[in-house]
């Protein structure tokens, strides 16, 4: 028989896997995730590991940890399909709420207060969200917020393996974005506890701990060290471009992230609870003070993506877990009058959510048909069975809210995702309409193009060449709207293929051979 702690973790991977599978399918390609898989492919057609390129251009803008995960994915499948590369940031995900679950498990010693903090985070749509894509974010956060987790531990129990853990971390935290989940995660934590607890804490543990982040530190470097010693020119020039990007790019004043209660999703009032009651205990406090700390940490940066707000989604799954875990163990009649308020909101907010996707389900699964009447009938049982749930008074008032407002999230995006990508996400086509031509993937002639974007790279499947002088190959593909008149004096057209760019829009691609 599974002990208890083992039937948590079972039923936190069956929801992790069930809340990831239900969407990581849905979204196409974005420039980020293009920008990984073409530099992934390129590392195995160049079999060059070390020296990541784009476009057969040195890429140094991202360290390449992400890029490895990708191109391993693709060596071990044999595969390119998006599905399928997007299982790396999805197995880093699920790790991550497994790990906060052993964490806080050791930390509280409390099993219910272990299994809500994973759970309330499995069921964060921001979370879902970006663990559904292949980006460099959700790895350099997660693992900064493990060895936030793993420091915890080490101080709470001084095992050097949690410090070994810790160093492990924020390794392949700088080896994924540099120090943008040190800076937003780590150092918000280290403030926040030292904040917190006293001196005694942490009595002989510092030296360790410095040390610990001066050898993750120097290992993370060995491939930018090697980058500039290599390429030093270019890699200096990389850095300025990048630093420029982050002052001058997406720059948004400092309220930008505290709209966060809405990305919350579900969670949405328990999170605006939460930020506005200071708790009393040392051990709760640490976690409260770490999540508005981090959230003014990103808040200064002057560049801001709804994505860079993640270490306040990843800290708040644990502050509302203090929460709920209260809840399920106070009787109702013994809550104040305004934690009371909140469930009661929280209630009829979580009705009329699944009310509202129960309509829209209806309208366009079953009178406009967008999927099969099988599935149609599957999603109407389950908004049922939710709504029966949620009013079932044999189960604690409380917990059945707490846990019907998690599951509604992964109700929505099970059987909502498709068709609000399909009907209002992507010009009302979920997949392209017009294939890339089997003859243009197997041909091994260059493409040249004077306007193109990245994504157009790892469409087709090969590399684009700028456009800038007459080509001196035989044979070549011009990608462009019209006919290239400068090359037809060198060049004539064989073949017009008709081709869709990621915008949805056609334009051609021109076969020329040179007369």
């Amino acid at each position: 028989m599974f002990s208890n702690s083992k039937k948590d973790i079972f039923i936190l991977l069956s929801i992790s896997v069930f809340a990831f599978l239900s969407v990581i399918w849905v979204k196409e390609v974005d420039i980020m995730e293009a920008r990984n898989f073409i530099s992934a492919r390129e590392i195995l057609d160049s079999s060059n590991w070390w020296t990541t390129t784009l476009n057969g251009q040195f890429r140094f803008e991202k360290p390449p940890f992400p890029t490895w995960l990708a191109a391993l994915t693709m060596l071990i499948s044999h595969s390119k399909s998006e599905i399928i590369l997007r299982i790396p940031n999805m197995l880093a995900s699920i790790f991550t709420v497994i790990f906060l679950y052993r964490s806080t498990f050791r930390i509280k010693k409390d099993r219910i207060f272990a299994f809500l903090c994973s759970f309330i985070l499995i069921t964060c749509f921001m979370f879902i969200k970006i663990g559904a894509e292949n980006t460099w974010d959700i790895y350099t956060y997660t693992f900064a917020f493990l060895a936030s987790l793993s420091l915890y531990l080490y101080m709470v129990e001084g095992l050097s393996k949690d410090l070994l853990l810790m160093s492990i971390f924020l390794i392949l935290s700088f080896l994924s974005k540099g120090p943008i989940g040190f800076y937003s995660i780590f150092i918000p934590f280290i403030i926040s506890y030292f904040f917190t607890f006293s001196k005694e804490k942490r009595k002989g543990k510092i030296k360790f701990i410095i040390l610990a982040i001066i050898v993750a530190f120097i290992f993370s470097s060995i491939w930018a060290i090697s980058m500039y010693f290599s390429h030093s020119n270019y890699f200096l020039e990389v850095l300025k471009k990048e630093g420029s990007t982050w002052s001058t790019k997406h720059t948004h004043n400092i309220f930008f992230y505290l709209d966060y209660f809405v990305y919350m999703g579900s969670w949405i009032f328990f999170s605006i609870f939460v930020l506005f009651k200071i708790p009393k205990k040392k051990e709760k406090k640490v976690f409260y003070f770490w999540t508005i700390i981090s959230l003014i940490f990103i808040s200064i940066i002057q560049m801001k993506k709804k994505r860079y707000g993640l270490p306040i989604y990843l800290t708040s799954s644990i502050t509302i877990a203090q929460l709920a875990v209260y809840y399920f163990r106070t009787a109702y009649e013994n809550l104040k009058k305004s934690e009371k308020i909140l469930l009661v909101i929280q209630k009829y907010f979580i009705t009329f959510i699944i009310l509202g996707s129960l309509i829209f389900i209806t309208y366009f699964g079953y009178i406009k048909k967008e999927i099969s009447f099988a599935l149609f009938f599957l999603y109407l049982v389950l908004h049922i069975l939710f709504l029966y749930i949620i009013n079932y008074k044999k189960i604690n008032y409380a917990e059945r809210i707490i846990i019907i407002s998690g599951l509604t999230m992964l109700l929505i995006n099970f059987s909502s995702s498709w068709i609000l990508e399909n009907r209002f996400m992507k010009n009302e086509s979920l997949k392209f309409r017009v294939s890339v031509n089997q003859e243009i993937i197997e041909n091994k002639s260059p493409i040249y193009s004077d306007d193109f974007d990245i994504e157009e790279v790892w469409r087709i499947g090969k590399k684009i060449k700028k456009f800038n002088d007459i080509p001196k190959e035989r044979k070549i593909f011009y990608l462009g709207n019209d006919e290239p008149k400068i090359l037809l004096d060198n060049y004539k057209v064989i073949s017009i293929y008709k081709y869709q760019k990621i915008n949805h829009k056609m334009t051609n691609l021109y076969y020329l051979e040179r007369k």
